[in-house]
């Protein structure tokens, strides 16, 4: 059964091949499944597993083959409020220049309270999300630090994935996302769910992974090379995604983009090998 859930996944995630944008390629990758505050049954199931194949995918030829040195990948109890600000001030901040691209996916838990949105990180205490949890606002302002550093920027957002918590629902939260779009600069954002929808996440999705995830990958691995040249444009991914989500949902999720980065820049060189993606 289709589990909806609150999910976060800010994320670089359209990945150019290693000759398809000057520079070198820098990554921070966030799965969270788990969360310290949550009780079990509003865990999720499968963001840990979507940041997991996304760095494999990465790391792989077709992905451009980023070095592990450049990609940092946060996993349940190590994606803490603390972690996540500490790589985008040091690692993210001081490693990549101009003529570099970055990829930011975060995966897990969004939610808003009355003050504003939230990712909801995990060791977040829905109580006291202000002083705990990473607010939506934080986030644009080291996304546009980034647009200042690097020469792209490539953010995944899947952040609409629960139901209630600290007695709020999370529909609102896709908004907050897309105003990070504004931001000037190069800038390339997915995002899972249109505003007032939810996420999905299934073991029908590759065994077990969000639909967004999945979706994103199966492009990736080629599914989304409509002109069949033999690479996976961005524009040609995010025509893939938005149509191939809401087929895998029943016309639930559909998938949007933001920013202002070229449709054209290549993300996928489908003449290299990939990871499998079931």
């Amino acid at each position: 059964m289709i589990r909806l859930a609150a999910a976060f996944l800010c994320c670089a995630s359209l990945l150019p091949a290693a000759d398809a944008a000057p520079g070198k390629v820098f990554a921070l990758v966030v799965g969270i499944s788990e969360y310290k505050s949550l009780p079990h049954d509003l865990w999720l199931q499968y963001p840990d597993a979507d940041a997991k194949m996304f760095s494999a995918f990465l790391a792989s030829p077709r992905g451009g083959s980023v070095p592990p040195e450049n990609v940092v990948t946060l996993i349940n109890e190590q994606a803490t409020t603390a972690a996540i600000r500490h790589n985008f001030k040091t690692f993210l901040k001081e490693k990549p220049g101009k003529n570099d691209t970055v990829y930011i996916l975060m995966a897990g838990h969004g939610t808003v309270d009355a003050h504003g949105a939230y990712i909801l990180t995990y060791d977040a205490d829905p109580s006291d999300l202000g002083a705990t949890a990473l607010p939506m606002g934080e986030l644009k302002a080291m996304v546009e630090q980034e647009l200042n550093t690097a020469g792209h920027v490539i953010l995944l957002a899947d952040v609409c994935r629960a139901a209630t918590i600290a007695g709020q629902k999370t529909a609102a939260l896709g908004g907050a996302v897309a105003d990070i779009g504004e931001a000037p600069g190069e800038l390339l954002g997915l995002m899972a769910a249109r505003p007032k929808e939810l996420s999905n996440e299934s073991p029908e999705f590759g065994g077990g992974h969000g639909a967004f995830t999945y979706s994103l990958m199966r492009g990736l691995d080629g599914a989304a090379d409509a002109d069949k040249d033999g690479s996976v444009t961005s524009g040609e991914l995010i025509d893939f995604v938005t149509k191939d989500v809401s087929k895998l949902t029943t016309n639930r999720q559909h998938p949007r983009d933001f920013g202002t980065m070229d449709s054209g820049l290549k993300l996928s060189d489908l003449s290299r090998p990939g990871i499998k993606v079931p």
